[in-house]
């Protein structure tokens, strides 16, 4: 992902992608445990508690509250939905997020 502030998850887009990777390992069933990168089967109570992470994170990265108010709607879409919403309302705007996901990459300065 781009870094369009400083480290840490403090834009949505940043945190889109994210989710993004997570709803990933939990559909394909399995994901890697942090710290011994042991290959662990990826539960629905784990994939909760790291859907909802991404919020703590947020917050721990300061990210301003108009980003914490998106990224909690996304949360709680995933959460319910087990997938991306197509469109996010972001500042007024309506953003469909595959194009939006396009432009996360990350990059070396």
């Amino acid at each position: 992902m781009r870094r369009l502030r400083r480290k840490g998850i403090d834009t949505v887009k940043e945190a889109v992608a994210i989710l993004r990777l997570i709803l990933r390992d939990y559909r394909r069933g399995w994901t890697y445990r942090q710290g011994d990168c042991k290959r662990i089967r990826m539960t629905e109570e784990l994939f909760e508690r790291r859907v909802r992470f991404v919020v703590t994170l947020a917050k721990f990265h300061g990210a301003d509250e108009e980003t914490l108010r998106t990224i909690r709607k996304i949360v709680r879409y995933v959460l319910e939905h087990k997938r991306l919403p197509r469109y996010i309302k972001w500042r007024g705007k309506r953003i469909d997020i595959r194009s939006y996901l396009r432009g996360a990459y990350a990059r070396k300065r």
